[in-house]
């Protein structure tokens, strides 16, 4: 999955960096989306898959399923990844798409999670932290793990904070171990 990831992020930077000088980030979010939908199905993840199938085939069922939502930059898109053989990233071209918007937009996106469901009182600070640690408007996702003991786990992207009993418990039992 990691090289799925790795192979798609130029492709998604430059479908990024195309859809924001052209202001489509709204147009190209949707139809990335829709070619990811696409590519997730298991049928069509076969048919791509299968080498007697020409690219422009494959290309093709996307311009019927699609229909006008599909623009001409997004086929020479789908076109060059048939040609590449990277059809089946379009799920990771999607997200780390995503994941630029979202960054462009002063949106993040945040999953904390905890022993105990946080009061309305400690959403309000957390939320008013993490709104200014990264300088942008977090929705976050609150969830629970009984689990975790006590403590709590905050992932914002690639960043993680834990400060839960079981990681400080591994941690201990690491250097005693050591």
């Amino acid at each position: 999955m990691a090289e799925l990831i790795t192979t798609a992020r130029p492709y998604a930077e430059a479908a990024f960096s195309y859809a924001k000088e052209q202001q489509q980030l709204t147009q190209w979010s949707e139809m990335l989306s829709a070619c990811a939908l696409i590519v997730s199905d298991a049928q069509m993840a076969q048919f791509i898959a299968n080498p007697r199938q020409t690219n422009a085939d494959k290309v093709s069922v996307f311009e019927g399923v699609m229909g006008k939502g599909l623009t001409e930059a997004g086929k020479n898109l789908l076109v060059m990844l048939a040609e590449n053989g990277r059809l089946n990233t379009l799920g990771f071209i999607s997200q780390l798409f995503e994941d630029l918007k979202s960054v462009e937009e002063k949106r993040v996106k945040a999953t904390v999670t905890s022993a105990r469901k946080a009061t309305v009182e400690q959403q309000s600070k957390l939320s008013a932290a993490l709104n200014a640690k990264f300088n942008a408007e977090v929705d976050i996702d609150y969830q629970v793990d009984a689990s975790l003991i006590s403590g709590i786990r905050i992932k914002v992207g690639d960043w993680v904070m834990d400060n839960t009993a079981v990681t400080q418990l591994h941690k201990l039992g690491a250097a005693i171990a050591q």
